[in-house]
């Protein structure tokens, strides 16, 4: 079960990833600077999401190691 939360936060990561490209990419925000801060969010929060989703081992490796 906790695979399945694990994939699902890392899609949720992926899409704020690719809003913050879209945002980056578009004239939906006419203020340069403040187009540069909401980007910069989106992709600081998307990028650590999903590099932190991805460490973690999962509860079948941790199991695996612990009985060795």
């Amino acid at each position: 079960m906790s695979t399945k939360k694990s994939k699902s936060r890392i899609y949720i990561y992926v899409i704020f990833t690719v809003i913050g490209c879209i945002l980056a990419c578009s004239s939906i925000i006419p203020n340069d600077y403040l187009k540069l801060v909401i980007v910069m969010g989106a992709l600081g929060v998307g990028l650590y999401g999903i590099m932190k989703s991805l460490s973690n081992p999962s509860s079948s490796e941790e199991t695996a190691i612990d009985e060795k």
